[in-house]
C-alpha cells in the first residue's frame, strides 16, 4: 500500500510557489505563501472532497486576493510539476508480477487523480486506491486506514504501508498496519525484502 506524492510523483509545495508567484525557494516569501494556500481551510476542503477545484479558485480569490490568473497558474503548477518517480514504478511494477496487490492511499483532490489517470501508467498498477476526496477522510486519522482495510478485504497484519510522513506512517501502524517511512525506492525495496518479500 503506498502513499502517492514523494511516493510515486515529486510533490514540492514551495516549488509550485515558485513557479506560480515567483518566489525563491527557501525564502520567507515563499514559505509565508506556501503556508497561506497549502494550509488553509480551502486546501483541507479541497482534499475531503468538499470543493471542486473551480470553487477552490474563486474562493483562493475571495480569501487570500488571489487574482483568477494567479489561481489558474497555481493549481496548473501543482500539477505540472509531480513529475513520476520511475524508481517506485518499477518497484510496484516487480511486486504485482510476483503475485502481490498494491494499492494507493493518498489525500488528494478529484482534478490531481484525475491528471495522473489520463496522463501516467503508474495508476493502473493499484488493484484499488483511496483517495481523500472520495471518502472525506484524511491521514493520518485511523478510520482512512480502517476503510481501505475494510473496502479491499485486507488484513492488518499482512498489510505494508509506505508514505513520506512519518504521521501518516504512525496512523497506519495504529491499526496494526507494517508501515515504513518511504525515503526513495531503492530504501523502499531493501524494507520489502526485510520483511520477507521476494520479488
Amino acid at each position: 500500500m503506498f502513499d502517492v506524492g514523494n511516493v510515486f510523483v515529486r510533490w514540492s509545495p514551495p516549488e509550485v510557489i515558485q513557479r506560480s508567484f515567483g518566489l525563491a525557494i527557501d525564502t520567507d516569501d515563499n514559505r509565508t505563501r506556501a503556508e497561506a494556500l497549502f494550509r488553509s481551510p480551502i486546501w483541507r476542503r479541497l482534499n475531503l472532497g468538499q470543493l471542486t477545484q473551480a470553487e477552490a479558485e474563486l474562493a483562493y480569490q475571495a480569501d487570500l486576493g488571489l487574482t483568477a490568473e494567479q489561481a489558474r497558474q497555481f493549481f496548473f503548477h501543482v500539477m505540472d510539476h509531480q513529475e513520476v518517480i520511475d524508481g517506485t514504478v518499477a518497484v510496484a511494477d516487480r511486486l504485482k508480477l510476483s503475485g502481490c496487490r498494491v494499492f494507493g492511499l493518498t489525500d488528494n483532490i478529484h482534478e490531481i487523480v484525475a491528471y495522473h489517470q489520463a496522463r501516467h501508467q503508474f495508476w493502473q498498477l493499484f488493484d484499488g486506491a483511496i483517495v481523500s476526496a472520495d471518502v472525506g477522510l484524511l491521514k493520518p486519522d485511523a478510520a482512512i486506514f480502517r476503510h481501505l482495510l475494510r473496502t479491499f478485504s485486507l488484513e492488518a497484519t499482512q498489510t505494508v504501508f509506505f508514505d513520506d510522513v512519518r504521521r501518516n506512517v504512525e496512523g497506519a501502524q495504529s491499526v496494526g498496519i507494517e508501515a515504513r517511512v518511504f525515503t526513495t525506492p531503492n530504501q523502499c525495496e531493501q524494507d520489502l525484502c526485510a520483511l520477507g518479500l521476494t520479488f
